[in-house]
């Protein structure tokens, strides 16, 4: 963990946010696609830190894992960028004000990262900064966003993903909770196909394909 966040800090004083994810994301070779698992919901194998924080976020807030992962790899292949590349900066596409694993937003226009603090009633800035935080936070807007009733497939989470039609409060970002159709379907087409990769903290994790409906 040490080596990971050595490596950021010096990333962050050479490259903006995009570079740093696509640094990320040649250290890992890239996505793999994998065989279809027959069951949605199913039990996340879990062999790094990374797979046992979302494990304990999703046991917490009540939400499949695997929605969580692969929110997390869409957002940003499951990296932790440092919070001094994600700020929002005005007319800049890299910096939309999109924190952590989960992509929790602060710009002037949506500030999902402020409803993850209320939610959980972790700060701003160490939804910011710490990873285990960030998932909890993404968790949290999820559950809240799908609200009491749990759907009996991953593709009824749908509604829950855009912040668009779920049973609970909408959100609105640019990414992450909120992140509209397309993001939805993303993650969903994530979850159909799988993923697999090394993180720049040199740990495995793998997606395993679902069937989602």
């Amino acid at each position: 963990m040490r080596s990971s966040r050595r490596m950021e800090g010096a990333l962050s004083r050479t490259m903006d946010r995009g570079e740093f994810l696509k640094v990320g994301g040649g250290l890992a070779g890239g996505a793999a696609l994998l065989g279809v698992a027959p069951v949605a919901y199913a039990r996340v194998e879990v062999s790094s830190s990374v797979e046992n924080e979302f494990n304990r976020a999703a046991k917490r807030y009540r939400v499949p894992v695997e929605l969580l992962l692969a929110m997390g790899y869409v957002n940003t292949h499951w990296e932790m960028p440092p919070a001094s590349l994600c700020s929002y900066r005005r007319g800049d596409p890299e910096r939309r004000g999109a924190f952590g694993i989960m992509a929790l937003v602060q710009n002037p226009s949506a500030d999902t990262l402020g409803a993850a603090s209320r939610l959980t009633g972790i700060p701003e800035r160490r939804l910011k900064t710490d990873r285990f935080s960030n998932i909890l936070g993404g968790a949290a807007l999820l559950a809240s966003s799908q609200g009491s009733a749990r759907p009996a497939t991953l593709a009824g989470w749908y509604g829950a993903v855009s912040g668009r039609g779920g049973h609970g409060p909408r959100y609105e970002a640019v990414s992450g909770v909120g992140g509209g159709d397309l993001y939805a379907a993303q993650v969903l087409q994530t979850l159909r196909k799988g993923a697999s990769r090394r993180t720049s903290g040199g740990e495995r994790i793998v997606l395993q394909a679902r069937e989602i409906s």
